[in-house]
């Protein structure tokens, strides 16, 4: 399995996962003012090299979900959605969301999109 490298700007914050085989254009009110794109994954599958002085979190609305921006450049790198059940019953994995602009190397062109309306349906 590829894994790639990625940081924020100023390289304060690193992590490493495999390609995503996908990622995810949300137009939520932070992904859309963040300008993210959004590679999911386990938690087990990420290596985060984190600077916690200058990492900052961040968290609206549910509070589901905690998302993490370099205080030095200004990136925003990761989330964290714990997991959770659906009140129709069904069980959500804990996920660990990394901003997949922040990739070096990846072609962008060349993953899937998937669109998700969080704007209006969430």
């Amino acid at each position: 399995m590829t894994r790639l490298g990625g940081s924020c700007h100023c390289g304060a914050q690193r992590f490493a996962a495999p390609v995503p085989e996908s990622v995810t254009r949300c137009t939520c009110t932070t992904c859309t003012k963040q300008g993210t794109l959004a590679a999911y994954y386990a938690p087990g599958e990420v290596d985060l090299d984190l600077t916690p002085g200058t990492l900052t979190p961040y968290e609206w609305g549910d509070r589901m979900m905690t998302f993490y921006h370099c205080a030095t450049c200004g990136c925003a790198v990761h989330a964290e959605a714990p997991a959770w059940t659906t009140d129709e019953g069904e069980a959500r994995p804990a996920r660990v969301v990394l901003n997949a602009r922040l990739f070096e190397g990846l072609d962008l062109a060349a993953v899937p999109v998937r669109h998700v309306d969080g704007r209006n349906a969430w």
